[in-house]
Order: C-alpha cells, then sequence, then structure tokens
C-alpha cells in the first residue's frame, strides 16, 4: 500500500480531538518484590494517535512476514517469569522469619538469663534459627535457578534480536514519514516528558484521545505500554504491571 493511501486510512481511524485542553497525571510503578516503586527519570511519549496501529499496518504490508520468536524460546521466558516468582516468594518467607530471629535474639539479650521467660524463649531460639537457615538456602537455591535461566535465555535472544532487527529496518522504514504526516493533519505534536522522583509527569493537554507509551526494563524482559486516555474524562493514568504488556527484551 502506499504511503499516502495508508496515511489516510490511519488518519480516518485516529478519533476526532475536541478543541479544549485537560491537565493529566501519568504515574509510572514498576515491580518491587511483591509490591510496587515508582519510576523516575523515565520518558514518557503521549501521542495523539495510537503508534502500536501504525506498526501493526506497516508490518501487513511488508514483503516478509514478521520473525517470530521460537516457541521454546517464549517457554523458556516464561518459566523465567515462573522462578522470578518463586525466587520473590521466597525471599519474603526468608525475611520474615530472619525478622522475628533478630526481635527474638533482641529480647533475649535484654532479659535475665536465670528468668523463666529467657528459658521459655531460648527453646524457641534453635528450632527458628534452623528454619531461617533452612529458608536462607532454599531462596538462595532457587535466586540461583532464576539467574542461570535468565541469563541462558538472554543469550538466544540476542540471537533473536539480530533477525528481528534487520526486518524492522526494511519493514518500519516509512514510520518516520507517516508519523509526520499523521501527525501534521491532526494539528498535533507528541508530547515527550520525564518522570520526576515519585514517577509522575503532569501535562495539559488538548481534548480527545491520546496514547501514553513508555517502558520498563525489568528482569524477564520489559514492561511496556500503549495506554489510551481522554484527558477530558481521565484526570490520572496509573502504569503499573497489571495493565501493562509484558514483553520479550530486544
Amino acid at each position: 500500500m502506499p504511503k499516502s493511501r495508508l496515511a489516510v486510512l490511519l488518519l480516518s481511524l485516529a478519533p476526532m480531538l475536541a478543541a479544549c485542553g485537560n491537565g493529566l497525571t501519568v504515574e509510572v510503578l514498576t515491580e518491587a518484590g511483591e509490591a510496587t516503586q515508582p519510576v523516575g527519570d523515565l520518558e514518557v511519549q503521549l501521542l495523539p494517535f495510537d503508534r502500536d496501529s501504525l506498526f501493526s499496518a506497516l508490518a501487513a504490508q511488508s514483503s516478509e512476514p514478521e520473525p517470530q520468536v521460537p516457541a521454546e524460546l517464549q517457554a523458556q521466558f516464561d518459566s523465567v517469569q515462573a522462578l522470578q516468582a518463586a525466587w520473590r516468594d521466597a525471599e519474603g518467607r526468608w525475611n520474615e522469619v530472619r525478622d522475628s530471629l533478630r526481635q527474638l535474639s533482641e529480647r533475649l539479650n535484654s532479659i535475665d538469663r536465670r528468668s523463666r521467660e529467657y528459658r521459655e524463649l531460648f527453646d524457641r531460639f534453635g528450632p527458628m534459627e534452623q528454619r531461617e537457615r533452612s529458608l536462607n538456602q532454599q531462596r538462595q537455591r532457587t535466586f540461583d535457578g532464576f539467574t542461570t535461566l535468565q541469563q541462558a535465555t538472554q543469550t538466544r535472544l540476542d540471537s533473536v534480536r539480530a533477525v528481528l532487527q534487520s526486518w524492522e529496518d526494511i519493514a518500519f522504514a516509512d514510520y518516520p514519514d507517516i508519523r509526520d504526516g499523521l501527525l501534521e493533519a491532526l494539528g498535533r505534536e507528541i508530547v515527550y516528558d520525564t518522570t520526576d522522583a515519585e514517577g509522575r509527569i503532569t501535562r495539559s493537554l488538548p481534548g480527545g484521545t491520546w496514547w501514553v507509551h513508555t517502558r520498563v526494563a525489568v528482569p524477564s524482559g520489559e514492561l511496556y505500554w500503549n495506554v489510551p486516555v481522554d484527558p477530558s474524562a481521565t484526570d490520572t493514568l496509573r502504569l503499573e504491571p497489571s495493565n501493562a504488556e509484558r514483553r520479550l527484551a530486544f
């Protein structure tokens, strides 16, 4: 399909943009054990069109099909995620017992060794210490398994990356021209900003649908966001692991 026809097609699918402006706050959170934490100093793009749809249209028009990640490599990637979750679970259980052991030790050091309370607490100390040691060994084994498989997966990803990069250089060569044509037709610009220490940006945007795009590296790949939002209807958008697409990192 000629570039001009592709641009017209994508523009016809783009939502109409209202004239009024609205403030939008975007907060980016990444994984932190079983919780989340803000991501500071991260570039966030706010686009007046769906970049994923544009790349999909270009891929569909490519003379060569997009190289696919081998099924066994995807399965290996899934196994990395499962081992990561198991390691975090083991880390959490070990931390709980370690903290309890530390508190028990501090209590023992603060009371009379001849007291009944001391003897009762001391009887609990040995089994708790043994459990802490066992959980620590389990935590380390799980971590070693996770990192070993992660490194092996990354090595295979490097070889796939070269093939995919070569295909993208050809298939997406027209992206800059079509993007610029879309922006001119829409009368909009891509808004770039960087998150603060709290993982936030706040920008005033013309009304209508915008797509908020960014990505964050994680041990098992990356968290990828391309989330539509209408600032006239939503004043705060949280980008977090639960609404991210988890991708292999290329």
